[in-house]
């Protein structure tokens, strides 16, 4: 019997890539003849645990022996431009396939929620949930994504007409794509990078979250009120943090791309109804919102806040209820939602900085106040904050401050502005970057209050935890800052609620996959405390990348699976580059995945929570897991060659030359390479370009076979069965190792100085699948999600082909006698290969 999978993906793409093979593109008749051969050659020559230079000598021998070596390079190239392009394809196959493989009234949907609660008082306690709850989306720059907006545009469109089964189309659209560049010859601005995600608010999030919306609406009518359960957060044009080509001028520039942006879908909207709303009155009036709506955006008058253009929706439904009949009151409803939700504004933007920038230019100022500088630096919080409480009130001259200082300065001011113009959630969350003492708050807080002055100060101060010891540190930190009078009179000021970011990426680059993961629900956990015993409503905003190793993978599994001892008032997470694509690429998707989000922060109120999955018994595991783990992980950091084979072995030195994101892949240019400098997309992103992925899994296998030899096997097959959480941290491992491939780089293995350290990370991927299936009962990897697992295996398999040729291109570059010009061939093929991989994966980074 065909899987869902099969049926609805695999042989559509067999056959509408064979159609792709022969089209005529010029010049390179010949690629998509012989691109199946490879792959064939590949198979066996990976199954034959061949190198992966010995595996195109191979096919050259039997297929290209008459070709000169730049011919031979020249079709390698090639070979990586079509591969690419079918990942387009197959992902333009999966989003047109998304609801037959995923059950849209099913497990996780509000369908299912809903249908769950028939009783009038669990309907009225849902109903008080949703009224209270929040999930937020944050889209962040960070540079994963690969897809430049022509070619988003080109799988939707293919998307589209493979639903409707449209040859012509579909042939069209294939040969568009055969023509089109797939990479940035300069890398993007930050603004680029803003109206690359614009596009998706615009196409897919506008649409999802209103049909959201209504179909709560419809459930509840008016007893619904909610209109922020689903909001959008935005960090293109506002995240500092590493990247100095984000300035005062970029987020003023976003904001105003995001403010034309929605209302540019409210006029779409508006037209729309103006061919139904045909009535006298109700159309005069519905022209009048158009024409305000347009003055807006073209900043000649017209509406200048979302309250005037809400007030006239408010007439409208006026005219149709008292006139009309309410003819079509339920479409102006479903406007007036999506007002109400976006406003003027689409999406939050967030400021970001480091707290050591912040510290440098708070120094900078108490300078140019007269006062003592180094004295500061040296002070207790106490009269850190007395001498910051006496500056605060005074003017400060931007002239006479540094270039960092001015810029932080005008940044503040530019929210000021920012609030002006589109409202005060355009732009009203400042994250402080590597947060380690309660010194980073009130610094940022003496900042804003320098620049507000009298206004009331609309930001809320977010600190972001990131390492192992910031994480274990920060419940002290904040109890410091509740019992701080300053501090918690800011506080009062926003309602007595505290957002506190905490950073997967980082913990895990720290302290390993397992140890980050317990860390942060350990902190979770004393952050909670802590609030509750001082009257704080805590919110958690979890920094997640795309894979595992980022907190990314099966995200809701993970808010499904808290314990109650943690504050649960909404989930706020960041999306970033392929999860973005892959997760919300399509409306159908974008609303699953939403819904999916939403039922699992609400599970533990709906569903309760299995008291005995975090018993004591089930803790005390966990905890010697993580504490087993982390030595692990840091005896493989702390190996001489760990740095350097990341340098000399990995991808990682081409990461830069990618042109796909505008921040630097270091947070400094001038250091050396350290793990601390290092940013965490490039670290997690070079080992899976090499198929390695050890961030995903290294120190898990070792410490479920040290528990093992402990005669602890049952404990551990118990908290499987038992713990949602744990069985969520290892169903991501596996993911990550089921993208993991060591034959493609088994030619390292006799490396005469880094052999030793490849079968070092190769005999702990080994060892966590083998300890994986013993305490899960799985005969492979993934068996319990079989379309999950078949998405992941055909994509490897697309790309194969392209991952021989990266890492024959890696070999070659290993040669010392190569010369300058074909180092810089084979250098420009491993960049080449980055982009098909990478979409290939889908979080890969």
């Amino acid at each position: 019997m065909r899987s869902a999978f099969d049926e609805h993906v695999s042989i559509k793409y067999s056959l509408y890539n064979s159609l792709f093979l022969n089209l005529p593109f010029s010049g390179i008749t010949d690629t998509g003849n012989l691109l199946p051969i490879l792959h064939k050659v590949c198979e066996y020559g990976i199954s034959q645990s061949m190198q992966p230079a010995d595996i195109l000598k191979l096919f050259f021998e039997k297929h290209g022996s008459d070709l000169k070596s730049k011919d031979q390079l020249d079709l390698l190239f090639r070979f990586v431009q079509f591969i690419e392009r079918q990942v387009v394809l197959f992902d333009a196959i999966e989003d047109s396939s998304f609801e037959d493989i995923h059950n849209l009234k099913g497990k996780g949907t509000v369908h299912e929620l809903l249908k769950f609660k028939n009783q009038a008082a669990d309907r009225e306690n849902l109903l008080k949930l949703l009224n209270s709850y929040m999930v937020r989306i944050v889209l962040t720059a960070h540079p994963t994504q690969f897809y430049p907006g022509n070619v988003l545009s080109i799988i939707t469109d293919l998307e589209v007409a493979i639903r409707k089964n449209d040859l012509h189309d579909i042939q069209e659209l294939l040969q568009q794509l055969g023509r089109t560049r797939f990479y940035k010859r300069q890398k993007p601005t930050p603004e680029d990078e803003a109206i690359s995600l614009i596009w998706y608010l615009e196409n897919v999030f506008y649409e999802a979250i209103g049909k959201l919306l209504s179909r709560l609406d419809d459930e509840f009518s008016d007893q619904f009120t909610n209109a922020h359960l689903f909001e959008m957060g935005f960090w293109p044009g506002g995240d500092r943090d590493g990247n100095p080509f984000v300035d005062d001028a970029t987020t003023l520039t976003t904001a105003r791309l995001l403010k034309v942006a929605v209302l540019n879908c409210y006029i779409r909207h508006i037209l729309i109804l103006k061919r139904r709303i045909t009535f006298p009155k109700a159309d005069d009036l519905v022209r009048t919102i158009e024409e305000n709506l347009q003055l807006a955006v073209d900043e000649k008058g017209g509406y200048q806040k979302a309250s005037e253009f809400l007030s006239d929706i408010s007439s409208l439904k006026k005219i149709l209820i008292e006139e009309n009949s309410s003819l079509y009151l339920d479409k102006v409803k479903d406007l007036e939602r999506r007002v109400k939700n976006f406003g003027f504004y689409f999406a939050t933007i967030d400021l970001r900085q480091d707290s050591r920038v912040h510290h440098d230019v708070v120094c900078d100022i108490v300078d140019a106040f007269g006062e003592n500088k180094e004295e500061y630096g040296k002070a207790s919080f106490e009269n850190k904050l007395a001498l910051l409480q006496k500056l605060e009130t005074q003017n400060v001259d931007i002239n006479f401050l540094d270039e960092i200082s001015s810029r932080t300065i005008k940044s503040i001011e530019a929210m000021i502005n920012i609030q002006e113009s589109n409202g005060e959630y355009g732009c009203n969350r400042y994250i402080i970057s590597n947060t380690q003492s309660a010194d980073n708050l009130i610094e940022l807080q003496f900042m804003i209050r320098l620049v507000f002055k009298n206004r009331d100060t609309t930001v809320d101060l977010v600190p972001l935890f990131e390492t192992i010891d910031d994480l274990e540190a920060a419940p002290a930190i904040m109890q410091k800052l509740y019992s701080c009078d300053h501090y918690r009179k800011q506080l009062e000021e926003r309602g007595s609620k505290q957002t506190i970011m905490l950073g997967f990426s980082d913990g895990t680059k720290d302290g390993g996959y397992l140890t980050a993961n317990w860390a942060i629900l350990t902190a979770k956990e004393g952050l909670s405390k802590v609030a509750k015993d001082n009257g704080v409503e805590l919110v958690f905003f979890d920094g997640r990348g795309g894979p595992p190793a980022r907190g990314g993978g099966k995200t809701h599994a993970f808010y499904a699976s808290l314990p109650e001892t943690i504050q649960n008032n909404g989930i706020h997470l960041t999306i970033q580059g392929q999860t973005i694509s892959s997760n919300f690429g399509t409306i159908d998707a974008a609303k699953y995945n939403l819904e999916q989000l939403l039922t699992a922060g609400l599970s533990n109120f709906t569903d309760g929570i299995k008291e005995e999955a975090w018993d004591e018994e089930n803790r005390q595991i966990l905890s010697k897991l993580s504490e087993v783990s982390y030595d692990a992980y840091m005896a493989l950091r702390k190996d001489e060659n760990f740095l350097d084979y990341l340098a000399e072995i990995t991808v990682l030195r081409f990461y830069g030359q990618t042109n796909i994101g505008s921040r630097p892949s270091k947070r400094s240019a001038d250091s050396g390479l350290s793990l601390e400098n290092l940013r965490a997309i490039p670290y997690v992103g070079s080992w899976s370009q090499m198929k390695q992925n050890v961030p995903g899994y290294y120190g898990v296998g070792l410490a479920i076979q040290k528990l093992i030899e402990e005669g602890e096997k049952e404990r551990l097959e118990r908290l499987y069965n038992e713990n949602e959480f744990f069985k969520a941290l290892m169903a991501n491992s596996m993911q990550s190792l089921a993208k993991t491939n060591f034959t493609l780089t088994n030619y390292l293995e006799h490396h005469p100085r880094f052999g030793d350290f490849w079968k070092r990370i190769q005999a702990e991927y080994e060892r966590s699948v083998s300890n994986l299936l013993e305490i899960t009962g799985m005969e492979s990897l993934m068996s319990d999600t079989p379309d999950g697992k078949s998405s992941i295996l055909f994509r490897q398999l697309i790309i194969q082909p392209l991952l021989v040729i990266q890492q024959t291109a890696m070999m070659k570059l290993q040669n010392p006698d190569l010369t300058e010009k074909e180092k810089e061939i084979w250098q420009k093929l491993v960049i080449r290969c980055f982009f098909g991989n990478i979409n290939a994966t889908r979080n890969a980074a």
